[in-house]
């Protein structure tokens, strides 16, 4: 996901944002990276990793042809600033390509501003959906190969009644080696965005190739800066649901 310098989302400048939000997630940090094209350098074991910027499952040993989710957008306390990324996503764990879509929340002067965006990088870079988000909104989100050279980015916010599944070509590059369900801070120039106090968001319906996440054998991913976690992913539970949990800002 791409990002300006000084932590603007599109909503609030532009549609095309030219700083990047993750690189690929085994490749070497970045000052920017797009937002599920790379979590930068990430530790640990095959069942559970860290990375400084990014939480929740990724699969990438098969190949991946749809990926699905649905959560509640949870009410972010500002109080201490930040920001946080909700979304799910093809491609981005070890090549520089991804195709997502979801939500974004940023705290400015004390208030959460929540938008619904869409990015297949590099192609396209964050793309807002211009349409309203509010905290307990009921979002579902389904990211697609189409196999014809497109992706469908399918985002719906049942409470506020809008739907939006743009089909856009696919990137040079793009492969389809993973997929991922993913809570995320932006990384600028100076590193990786603060993260905002989202509570527990909780995804439910996880699904990779039409089944459910746990078939795919994915790996867990802790937040963690400093030698300590500052968000915890949990097990997944009934094959389809696992929630990411914030402990800390940075």
């Amino acid at each position: 996901m791409h990002f300006s310098t000084d932590g603007e989302f599109p909503a609030m400048r532009a549609p095309l944002i030219a700083l990047l939000l993750g690189a690929s997630l085994l490749a070497p940090a970045q000052a920017a990276a797009p937002m599920g094209a790379s979590a930068g350098h990430i530790d640990g074991t095959a069942a559970t990793r860290t990375n400084d910027h990014w939480s929740g499952y990724s699969a990438h040993s098969g190949d991946y042809t749809t990926v699905s989710a649905s959560w509640t957008e949870p009410n972010v306390d500002c109080r201490t600033g930040g920001e946080v990324v909700f979304w799910v996503g093809l491609d981005g764990d070890g090549n520089d390509n991804v195709e997502q879509t979801g939500t974004h929340v940023l705290c400015r002067n004390g208030k959460a501003i929540h938008t619904g965006w869409w990015e297949t990088y590099p192609c396209y870079n964050i793309i807002d959906y211009n349409h309203t988000v509010q905290p307990g909104d009921k979002i579902s989100s389904t990211v697609t190969d189409n196999g014809n050279g497109t992706y469908s980015l399918y985002l719906r916010d049942a409470t506020q009644g809008w739907t939006e599944q743009p089909n856009k070509r696919a990137c040079s590059g793009a492969g389809d080696v993973s997929a991922e369900v993913i809570t995320e801070t932006p990384i600028y120039s100076n590193g990786p965005s603060p993260l905002a106090n989202f509570g527990t968001v909780t995804y439910t319906n996880v699904s990779i190739n039409g089944r459910p996440v746990s078939n795919a054998g994915p790996q867990a991913i802790n937040m963690a800066r400093h030698g300590r976690n500052i968000d915890t992913t949990s097990a997944i539970s009934g094959g389809t649901q696992f929630s990411n949990t914030w402990l800390a800002t940075n």
